[in-house]
């Protein structure tokens, strides 16, 4: 590979977390469905041409004529977590981004698609991910035409969103007709999508830590339980030895697994090191680390008291575990 085709995917690789979270943006700007639990609940929304699109979380899951089909399809849909929302949107990236490189190469040729300025790459797969191939507008992309995108710049059927990629993409170009300017489009998502995520953008795009060392990779926050020992646990659950299982929850129920703090990720949030070691804001051990395969329990100190007996404890245990598998994260 080439030195500009390697300086070209490092840099798109910085850039893809602002697309991304362009396209949280433009799908769900208010977040909507997102429950206390950090699950989302689906929700319709009507299109710009009388349509009904049932979403959730930044996806959307179809349209429908009538909306008595659309509350159908809402209400035979369950909540989704949110790590179950950011793989399905990393999965739409990159099916988007398969379709918009097939389609490239089928007008220009073998590796015309990586050739394309960095946005305008992500403008055709925005286009692919979305459903629309406007080939006038989109070979007005790939000849790096603003002017031309400009004038043939059409989708239908997603309303606010086809006005916010709008204002990002194409808040004017930089010289006399350059429509692959990054900077423009990287910095209206981020400060625009910093104000509506202060709570979950860096779940989707993981920050270093205090001295650019430590990456989270996921969050909890304060009264959460760390049980190591999860699996022995469960093993012993299967076998219906409820004595044992208890004894083997009992035993992590200690402060030292108990992460610090308040419950609410929005003033305590703890970030998770790869390794699995629980950080305070400024990227300092809290005491706990989660092993491969832990089980997290949170409000641990509203669920279990030391005076509930073995059948109790699995019973509190049980609930937990219906929960993660709704939320598809057991």
């Amino acid at each position: 590979m080439s030195a500009e085709k390697i300086v070209k995917l490092v840099l798109k690789n910085q850039l893809t977390p602002g697309y991304i979270k362009t396209l949280m943006g433009m799908m769900n700007p208010k977040n909507k469905g997102l429950g206390p639990d950090k699950s989302f609940e689906p929700f319709i929304i009507k299109t710009d041409d009388d349509k009904y699109d049932l979403r959730i979380g930044y996806s959307s899951l179809g349209t429908f004529d009538d909306l008595q089909k659309a509350k159908q399809a809402k209400n035979e849909q369950p909540a989704l977590s949110l790590e179950t929302i950011k793989q399905k949107l990393k999965k739409e990236y990159v099916d988007s981004e398969v379709a918009a490189k097939k389609y490239v190469e089928s007008k220009k040729g073998k590796g015309s698609y990586l050739k394309l300025p960095i946005k305008n790459q992500f403008v055709l797969a925005n286009y692919m991910h979305t459903g629309h191939k406007n080939e006038a507008f989109m070979d007005a992309v790939i000849n790096n035409d603003f002017k031309g995108a400009m004038k043939n710049y059409t989708r239908k059927g997603i309303g606010n969103a086809n006005e916010f990629f709008r204002n990002v993409m194409f808040s004017g170009p930089i010289g006399e007709n350059d429509f692959g300017n990054v900077n423009q489009a990287q910095n209206f998502a981020n400060n625009f999508l910093d104000q509506k995520y202060p709570e979950i953008k860096d779940d989707f795009v993981p920050k270093a830590e205090k001295g650019g060392k430590v990456k989270a990779v996921a969050e909890f926050t304060g009264g959460e339980l760390v049980n190591n020992k999860e699996s022995e646990m469960r093993s012993a659950m299967n076998k219906g030895d409820n004595k044992k299982a208890a004894d083997i929850f009992r035993s992590q129920v200690k402060e030292k697994n108990i992460t610090p703090g308040e419950a609410s990720h929005k003033t305590n949030p703890l970030p998770v090191a790869k390794n699995g070691t629980v950080l305070n804001k400024s990227g300092k051990p809290t005491g706990q680390k989660a092993k491969s395969g832990a089980g997290i329990y949170d409000h641990i100190k509203d669920q279990y008291n030391p005076n509930m007996s073995d059948e109790q404890v699995v019973a509190m245990v049980k609930k937990n575990h219906a929960k993660w598998r709704k939320n598809n994260m057991d």
